[in-house]
This record gives structure tokens, C-alpha cells and sequence, in this order.
């Protein structure tokens, strides 16, 4: 092959991907989960006895079930009781309903995890209120827990006068991709009573929006909660919050033509597979390339920088279902689903 034929077969092979990928540049699709869909009896709460999570195709929820209570992760409830004080009410909500007056919301508690299901989610956001025992709790004390500002018991001496404690309660939204934690978080002051002037201090009681889009693509959420209430066993202030309208984004997927997914040059047959799958991934060597295999909770099962066009996987140890196939190149990057028979 002489010089002048291959450097323009190059040439014309680079631009064919370039209009490949002016082309065929994903869309996200939004999705907002308001709980609506699941159903309950009057009056009730998600409360099976065993660590089962609940799901929407957009995300799953972590449920843990431990020594015959819930003891973390998220619950949905109809439940409407906005004036009981105690832990006998912990699926209520002192906004009395979910955001806009809807039937269905969930309830979260600290350390809470919510797994998304397509790579390359982005979580735009969600409402948050307090639950009814963790205001009435802040509000005015209870036997686990002092009435917040008050300074009986906090060490603050003499130096802080009575009822002027600077007391919070805040939710943490922390983000992870591919299992490691990201720097950026998102917060929401469930009780803020660090004011100067003590007529600004609040519980809230309504449904506020907590943007999370500065996270980015995450895999996985994490919720925190802090107070300034605290004892030998940790937080006294109820670790309970709520939240209603969860916002979810994610790229548009390919699933292809016949048994082979075409997209920005990917082509993956035969789909659905049994053990072996081919993948052509033209250009390689022009543009770094790299392929990734996520499971529909977002992990990443297999990763792999591409240094020849066509490769063989053999995928015997994956479990039947549907996987997402991620391939980066140069600063481009698509999913295709893949299904594993």
C-alpha cells in the first residue's frame, strides 16, 4: 500500500467517525419517580421481613430488614399521620402528604442507599421534608432527645444562654461511580437553628427541592444526616427523613438493528448472546478506545482498553439478563444494551 493511499484512507476513516458521532450523540431521558405506581393498603408501609429492596426501572432502593424491625435503607408509605410524636410513627410526615398532595412517598434513614440502573445516570433531583417524629423530636425534646436551642445537657456552660444553642439537622447527598466516592455533595438543613437572630431558626415542614446535579453521573447514592444532638450511641435527633419526585436522566439506549447493535461504530452480535460475544470497534489505534460491561445495578462487571478492532469475550460467569455495554472513545462516549440468554 503506497503512503498517499493509506494516509488518506485514514483521513477518510477519521472523518467517518467524526460524522458518526455528530450523528449519533446520545439524549438523555428524564425520568421522575413519584412512587405512585407502587401499592399499599390504606394507611400502610413497605415493611417485608427480610432485607428486600424496591425497584423502578430507574433505580433500586436499599431496604434492610435486622432483629424483626426495618432497620435501614428506604420504606414507601401512604401513611399520613402528621401529629404523633415518638418512634410509633415513623413512616409519617409533618407536610401530611407527599409533594403536591400525593398519595405515595418514601421514607429514608441515615446511611440509606439508592443504586441506579443504567450507567451514566444522573439524579437531577428529589423533594425532602422531616418525618413527623423527627420534628416533633426537634420541636420539643423527647425522652431520646433535648428540644433543640435548648442548652440543658450540651456542655455550653454559661457562654451560650438558654434556648440560644446553635442545634442543626441537615441530609448529606453524596454520590459514587464505579464504587468509588465522589468529591461533590448536595445538602438540605432539615433544622437550622444557628441564626443570630433566633426568630429565623426553622424545622422544616414542607417539601423542599434538593438539586443534586452537580454530582453528575453516579452509580449510587448516599444519604447522611448529622445534628448537633448527640450521645454515647451516636445521633439522639431521629435519623429518619423523607423524600417524593426523584428525577433520574440517563443517555438514550441502542438496541440496535436485527441482532447487531450499530452506534458511533460499535458492532455487537450476535444480541442476545449465550457465552461468546463479538465487538467490532472500528478505528482503533486513531482514537483511544475502551469498552465496559455494567450490570443493571450500574456495576461494572468487566473493563478493558480496545487495541484491536475485533474481540471475542467469552461470558460464561455472567448471569442471565440485561448487561450495558459502555464504549469511550477519545472524549465520546455510548451504551448499548446487551442481553445475555
Amino acid at each position: 500500500m503506497n503512503k498517499f493511499y493509506k494516509n488518506n484512507k485514514i483521513k477518510n476513516a477519521s472523518v467517518a467517525m467524526i460524522l458518526a458521532f455528530n450523528l449519533f450523540t446520545t439524549h438523555a431521558q428524564t425520568t421522575v419517580i413519584d412512587f405512585e405506581t407502587f401499592t399499599l393498603s390504606p394507611n400502610s408501609a413497605y415493611s417485608p421481613s427480610a432485607t428486600i429492596p424496591f425497584q423502578t426501572s430507574e433505580a433500586s432502593f436499599q431496604y434492610k430488614y435486622s432483629s424483626g424491625y426495618w432497620s435501614g435503607g428506604f420504606a414507601y408509605t401512604n401513611i399520613t399521620n402528621s401529629t404523633t410524636a415518638g418512634y410509633t410513627n415513623m413512616f409519617g410526615v409533618r407536610a401530611f402528604t407527599g409533594y403536591t398532595n400525593s398519595t405515595t412517598f418514601v421514607v429514608g434513614q441515615n446511611k440509606g442507599v439508592i443504586n441506579l440502573s443504567a450507567p451514566q445516570s444522573t439524579v437531577n433531583g428529589f423533594y425532602v421534608t422531616n418525618t413527623t417524629y423527627a420534628y416533633l423530636s426537634i420541636l420539643n425534646g423527647d425522652q431520646f432527645s433535648r428540644k433543640f436551642g435548648d442548652t440543658t445537657g450540651t456542655g455550653a456552660g454559661t457562654t451560650i444562654a438558654q434556648g440560644s444553642y446553635p442545634d442543626y439537622f441537615k441530609l448529606i447527598v453524596k454520590g459514587y461511580k464505579n464504587g468509588t466516592l465522589k468529591t461533590d455533595s448536595s445538602t438540605l438543613m432539615l433544622a437550622d437553628y444557628t441564626f443570630t437572630n433566633n426568630t429565623q431558626d426553622f424545622v422544616l415542614s414542607t417539601w423542599q427541592f434538593v438539586n443534586t446535579s452537580n454530582l453528575g453521573e453516579v452509580d449510587s447514592l448516599k444519604f447522611f444526616l448529622r445534628s448537633t444532638d448527640n450521645g454515647n450511641f451516636g445521633m439522639n435527633t431521629p435519623a429518619f427523613f423523607a423524600i417524593d419526585n426523584f428525577s433520574v436522566s440517563k443517555p438514550d439506549i441502542s438496541t440496535g438493528m436485527g441482532n447487531t447493535a450499530f452506534f458511533l461504530g460499535l458492532s455487537i452480535y450476535p444480541n442476545p448472546f449465550s457465552s461468546v460475544i463479538n465487538i467490532n470497534t472500528p478505528l482503533v489505534g486513531e482514537i483511544k478506545t475502551s469498552l465496559s460491561i455494567f450490570d443493571m445495578a450500574g456495576r461494572a462487571v468487566w473493563k478493558q482498553e480496545i487495541t484491536e478492532e475485533k474481540t471475542s469475550l467469552e461470558l460464561n460467569n455472567l448471569e442471565r439478563g440485561v448487561y450495558f455495554i459502555e464504549l469511550v472513545a477519545g472524549d465520546r462516549k455510548t451504551i448499548t444494551k446487551i442481553i445475555k440468554n
